[in-house]
């Protein structure tokens, strides 16, 4: 029992770290503001056990896919810093078992010197990590309420 209270406890300090934006909101746009907004995909297979999962991009701890939840594809958003924003790590749990898978490259997004940009961010087999996957992110940001227009977000080049 101790250790599945220390699991969750875990979990909540690490949620703490991560940032999550209220992207219904226009005012979480405004300059001068800057971050990325996108879609991760998960694989199916991977087991959450009702977990958050995270990423960590340009030093920011990401939430990728909400506590409780079991779609594949989710929303995610956060400020980081303009310039070079390296993928470091993804991280998920399973019951009792924590994994963290790291890049063995560098390899990231171009945060823009003003406002945000967009990505689909994939982990399933035969995808490119990073695209520009437009019926994907126009039905996941409809779906959200994401409060300014599709278009007025550019892509996030890629490295």
């Amino acid at each position: 029992m101790f250790k599945v209270i220390l699991f969750i406890s875990s979990c909540a300090l690490l949620a703490a770290c991560a940032q999550s934006l209220s992207v219904a909101n226009k005012e979480t746009f405004d300059a001068p503001k800057t971050g990325v907004i996108g879609v991760f995909r998960q694989p199916v297979g991977f087991c959450s056990g009702g977990y958050q999962q995270q990423m960590v991009l340009g030093g920011e701890k990401i939430i990728v896919k909400p506590t409780w939840t079991s779609a594949q594809d989710n929303l995610f958003s956060a400020y980081v810093n303009p310039g070079k924003a390296d993928f470091t790590s993804y991280h998920y749990a399973c019951g009792y078992t924590s994994t963290t898978l790291t890049a063995k490259e560098s390899h990231g997004l171009v945060v823009p010197e003003k406002g945000f940009c967009k990505i689909a961010i994939s982990f399933l087999k035969g995808d490119e990590q990073f695209s520009q996957n437009d019926s994907l992110l126009q039905a996941i940001f409809s779906k959200e309420n994401v409060a300014i227009p599709f278009n007025d977000i550019p892509y996030c080049e890629t490295y």
